[in-house]
């Protein structure tokens, strides 16, 4: 009895990840964005940088001089006309992303700084959101009448070392399908913020919006207290198990517990799109599982 119970549960189980796998597939097949991945050899990518230059993205970080506040207005889950405006206080020290620029409106030249919503980890949004806010749909602007005053809050940093290369640090399982939507992820979340954060989330099924398929509050997230980098793997170290990735736990206790392995697999693709040319994406193995991240874009 136990050997036929035991056997119906492996037959469940197994029926359960068929069923699961095929749904992706199958959403992928329906989706009318999803185009052909493409395999980017050595040579192949040689040529793409010798035809178009400079391909990978180039992200600005940079770190907060002083406390700055910034406005965000959070869109509504059930309500699409209705905006959360709610005003974050950001802590001096933070590393953020983002870009500086200036225009002039009837001659008088207006500096910002355009803040990625992207690069604010829960740790930073947690007193300001709930489970009934979106991703803002709106710029986060800090505007200022000179470069210097914007100079004074933000000061331009190299990339941190526990970031992808090229990436904004936000990483998707890869669905192993021949089709991928350049711009709507089918599945979990993986982000490593600048401000050092790991954050899992979920994918919430049957959401089509961008801006709706992760929730504002991660399934689990840590604080990283140590970066290692050796060769192509870095080696994140915080105090406590991340819900939904495979780290190991390599101490009885502190700050460096637990250790997340994240190697760059060095095997570009690339997904090409009528409109906006195409977006070259990065494979990671996190644990013991495949990641990608974009990481640069060519057009003609």
């Amino acid at each position: 009895m136990k050997k036929k119970f035991r056997n119906l549960l492996i037959a469940t189980v197994a029926l359960l990840g068929f069923t699961a796998a095929f749904h992706v597939q199958a959403s992928l097949n329906d989706d009318p964005d999803a185009v052909s991945v493409q395999p980017v050899s050595k040579k192949e990518l040689a040529s793409i940088k010798k035809n178009y230059g400079h391909i990978w993205y180039h992200i600005k970080f940079y770190r907060t001089l002083k406390p700055v506040n910034v406005t965000i207005k959070f869109s509504d889950r059930q309500n699409t006309k209705l905006v959360h405006p709610k005003v974050l206080r950001i802590p001096q020290n933070t590393i953020v992303s983002g870009n500086k620029f200036n225009d002039s409106d009837k001659g008088l030249v207006r500096y910002s700084f355009n803040l990625d919503f992207d690069s604010l980890s829960y740790h930073l949004l947690k007193p300001k959101v709930s489970k009934q806010f979106a991703e803002p749909n709106f710029a986060i602007s800090v505007t200022a009448k000179s470069k210097q005053s914007l100079n004074r809050r933000f000061k331009r940093i190299t990339t941190p070392k526990y970031l992808p290369t090229y990436s904004w640090g936000i990483l998707n399982k890869y669905p192993h399908t021949p089709k991928i939507d350049p711009f709507t992820p089918t599945t979990d979340q993986l982000k490593i913020t600048p401000d050092g954060n790991v954050e899992f989330y979920p994918i919430i099924p049957g959401q089509t919006k961008n801006n709706q398929l992760f929730s504002l509050i991660p399934q689990s997230f840590a604080k990283i207290n140590k970066t290692i980098v050796k060769g192509n793997t870095r080696y994140l170290y915080y105090s406590h198990h991340i819900t939904g990735v495979h780290d190991q736990r390599v101490a009885k206790s502190g700050h460096y517990q637990y250790r997340l392995t994240m190697t760059n697999l060095h095997r570009p693709f690339s997904l090409f799109d009528g409109d906006q040319g195409a977006i070259i994406l990065s494979k990671y193995k996190i644990g013991n599982t495949v990641y990608y991240t974009r990481s640069g874009s060519y057009s003609a």
